[in-house]
């Protein structure tokens, strides 16, 4: 029997050694093939459709889950480098309503706009476009528009779900301690419709976007404000009625644009000339190839971390229903490694977070003010840096916000559910035994004595007091100029700048160049990124690209991550925003914007 079993072990050994095997050499033929090669006469092209996120998350689930078709980074690189590639003749902007931000929109129409201080061109094409579709078009030298198409141009809008009749009718009582008369966190929760300060805040932040978006159309299209102002009036427009307006410069099927792009890289003559091709890298395959090949990538180093998600303790991760959390213990090593290395010269961290656990916050906060003793630490927001998100900027070197950015949001929430009712509603009854009268808290059995009610809202204001002093101390202000702007009160970028909470306006490349600056490094001076978290390994990546095929052939990620994108976008934040405050179980006080606007 023994005996009999051995060959056909070895042949089971042997089948799946040669199984790997071949998973390995098509991998490694796939990682080889990723690689672009980029010929003359070539136009980039980016592709607008989707979400967009500032940078994938490493491991391949989490990108399956988070949906995100391409990150900034790419766009940032891709860019940076084609001003520089002679391959590279233009940009074919190809966009529709992809899933953004206003402040990564800014920073995406400034890197264009940059890119055509080279001279070559920039081609905008646009499919069901929206608001911030068309205001990052409004970088391209020209914007066409599919024929019979439609357009959301119709202006801006936020909408605020407030949960309070749903909460009674389920049994369920909210207490919730908010601190700062903006804090609209705990509003969503036990009002049913905006407070004045609530609506005051969002109108402020609503128009900052609105008065950008309405002076770029004026300006790049050469229209009266009153023209523009009318046509967002109206609403929903066909393709042909932008035309009209002056809105686009002409409708063509994309098929008419390739032969223009031709046009554009070859004269018009040779361009029908069919043995001509027209040859297009994708953005985010131009992004691969290394710097040093269009003479950039060289000179003193630049540690660049990515601050991505609700911050919360522990390793950062990512899941269906929380989205990307920003864990502790992982962005303090990735500091801590960047701290450690002489060759880095300057820290700039890419915030993109709306805050979340107090707790976590500072001791992120104590992390970034360790490796401030080496080297400056400068910040650079993205679409999100509030609350906690701010809690990690507010004591760095310089802050740098795109000007619609939303940051701030200094203030503090905590809320438990008396969950009695709803129990009583399901037939639930619980039977408890404790060693003291306190032992059960912070418990959804029940509602809060007046006595503990009182203990539970001086620990919330104890942690904002505390708050406010730090942003005081690392902005230099007194802690009533502070409070006077805190208050959970949400500011864009520009208005952040006006009242003393960042220091400057612009992207990455600000950033950098206030980086350089505190590092003592002259403006002229090269430099190269060290991105972190740093790219995978060879083997690391071989594995991620098994996993990412594994992914694709994964029938329950499909299926949840089907069913997830089907909810409305403010209902998934919604969602993830009320499973965060199960937190507040755990002891945490949350420096988190629970609900941040959502500008449609």
């Amino acid at each position: 029997m023994k005996r009999g079993r051995g060959p056909l072990i070895l042949f089971i050994i042997f089948i799946l050694m040669a199984v790997m095997g071949v998973v390995i050499i098509f991998s490694i033929k796939a990682a080889l093939e990723d690689k672009p090669v980029v010929r003359s006469d070539s136009v980039l092209r980016l592709n607008l459709a989707g979400a967009v996120t500032e940078q994938f998350p490493r491991d391949a689930f989490s990108r399956k889950f988070e949906g995100a078709s391409l990150q900034m980074h790419d766009v940032r690189e891709a860019l940076k480098m084609a001003k520089a590639d002679e391959r590279i003749e233009g940009v074919y902007l190809r966009i529709s309503t992809p899933g953004l931000g206003w402040a990564k929109a800014e920073s995406i129409r400034r890197a264009l706009l940059n890119f055509k201080e080279s001279g070559k061109f920039v081609t905008a094409f646009m499919s069901m476009p929206d608001e911030r579709a068309y205001y990052i078009a409004l970088a391209a030298d020209e914007i066409y528009i599919q024929p019979h198409s439609f357009a959301a141009l119709n202006g801006l809008a936020v909408q605020v779900p407030f949960l309070k009749r749903m909460f009674n009718k389920l049994g369920m009582r909210p207490q919730v301690d908010n601190i700062g008369k903006y804090k609209s966190a705990g509003d969503i929760l036990k009002r049913e419709s905006m407070s004045p300060a609530h609506r005051e805040a969002t109108e402020a932040v609503l128009n900052d976007v609105y008065e950008t978006f309405v002076q770029a159309v004026c300006e790049t299209r050469e229209l009266d404000r009153t023209t523009v102002e009318k046509a967002l009036d109206e609403g929903m427009y066909r393709a042909e009625q932008l035309l009209e307006l002056g809105l686009v410069d002409d409708v063509k099927y994309e098929t008419e644009i390739i032969d223009l792009l031709k046009e554009k890289v070859y004269g018009e003559a040779a361009a029908k000339d069919d043995d001509k091709k027209l040859h297009m890298v994708d953005t985010r395959r131009y992004a691969k190839i290394s710097p040093a090949e269009v003479g950039l990538g060289d000179g003193e180093k630049i540690a660049l971390i990515y601050a991505i998600g609700t911050i919360m303790p522990g390793s950062s991760g990512h899941d269906p229903v929380n989205g990307r959390t920003l864990g502790s213990r992982s962005f303090n090593q990735m500091l801590r490694v960047a701290g450690e290395d002489d060759d880095i010269k300057a820290v700039v961290l890419r915030v993109d977070s709306p805050g979340g656990s107090g707790q976590a916050s500072d001791e992120m906060w104590a992390a970034i003010e360790k490796v401030r003793e080496k080297k400056p630490v400068v910040i650079s927001m993205g679409d999100l840096a509030a609350s906690g998100g701010y809690w990690i900027a507010m004591s760095c070197d310089a802050i740098v916000a795109e000007p619609l950015t939303l940051t701030g949001s200094i203030g503090v929430v905590s809320a438990l559910f008396d969950l009695s009712g709803t129990y009583d509603k399901l037939g639930i009854d619980w039977g408890i035994v404790k060693t003291n009268p306190r032992a059960d808290m912070p418990t959804d059995k029940r509602r809060l004595t007046a006595d503990e009610w009182e203990e539970f809202k001086k620990l919330n204001r104890d942690f904002y007091q505390f708050f406010v002093q730090k942003v005081a101390d690392g902005r230099d202000m007194s802690w009533n100029e502070v409070n006077e702007i805190a208050q959970g009160r949400v500011w864009t970028g520009r208005r952040a700048a006006e009242i003393g909470l960042v220091d400057s306006l612009g992207g990455l490349e600000t950033a950098l160049a206030m980086a350089k600056a505190e590092a003592g490094l002259e403006q002229d001076v090269r430099t190269q990124w060290v991105v972190y978290p740093q790219p995978k390994g060879f083997l690391d990546s071989l594995f991620e690209k098994i996993g990412v095929r594994f992914a694709r052939h994964f029938p329950a990620a499909d299926e949840s991550w089907l069913l997830w994108q089907q909810l409305p976008r403010e209902t998934r934040a919604l969602v993830r925003q009320l499973t965060f405050l199960s937190r507040v179980h755990y002891g945490e006080v949350l420096a988190l914007a629970l609900f941040l606007p959502e500008i449609e």
